[in-house]
């Protein structure tokens, strides 16, 4: 990158107004709830969830991150102007990117695909995702000129997530076998919820016993 070249993040305004309507709405209906749960506490269990979520909108609104890269240097702002970190580019040792995919099917609506780019240094790492700025791109590049890419470390988070994933249909299997085993009466209905359960089972294990060693 040119010494005086200067890039700055270009934000997706949809993101802002998701973080924004969902913080008012949410909180809204949560103190709402709320107050109302003073007399049926049944409606704390609704209130909370709101609340959570209202709050944590507005929490992600504020902390969201305006990045300008010039004079060799990354410059994080809050969406109010705010300095919050400066990173020499020299102190970028490596970068690594993964490819990442929500677990909504093509055709479905809300199926995503994005990108996180992740830098590290001696003493920080920082994550930047293709949701959060139309010239990502534009970013990476500027960003990783002349690092080196960590493809270890991406492998290592596939390895991982994969694990997890093994993990969560092992849970899954053993909780559908005990529900449908108590549940059911019928001896043909148990033996086909054991063989639908076994299933999961036997994949969670699979990707554990595959994935629970890291690569080399």
């Amino acid at each position: 990158m040119k010494r005086h070249e200067f890039i700055k993040s270009e934000i997706k305004i949809v993101n802002i107004l998701i973080l924004l309507i969902g913080g008012i709405v949410f909180t809204f209906f949560g103190i709402k709830f709320t107050i109302s749960a003073l007399e049926k506490l049944g409606i704390l269990f609704v209130s909370i969830p709101f609340l959570f979520f209202g709050i944590a909108s507005i929490y992600y609104l504020i902390n969201y991150n305006i990045l300008e890269i010039g004079n060799e240097k990354l410059i994080i702002k809050s969406l109010f102007g705010f300095k919050k970190k400066s990173i020499n580019l020299s102190e970028i040792k490596f970068y690594n990117e993964i490819k990442k995919e929500n677990a909504k099917y093509k055709h479905e609506v809300g199926h995503m695909k994005w990108k996180d780019l992740t830098l590290f240094g001696e003493n920080f790492k920082y994550k930047i995702s293709s949701t959060s700025y139309h010239n990502y791109p534009e970013l990476k590049r500027a960003l990783t000129r002349g690092k080196q890419r960590n493809t270890k470390s991406e492998k290592e988070w596939q390895r991982k997530n994969s694990l997890y994933y093994g993990i969560g249909f092992l849970i899954f299997g053993i909780i559908i076998s005990i529900w449908f085993g108590i549940i059911s009466k019928d001896l043909n209905e148990k033996l086909l919820s054991i063989g639908f359960s076994s299933l999961f089972i036997i994949y969670g294990i699979y990707l554990i016993r595959k994935n629970r060693k890291a690569y080399r």
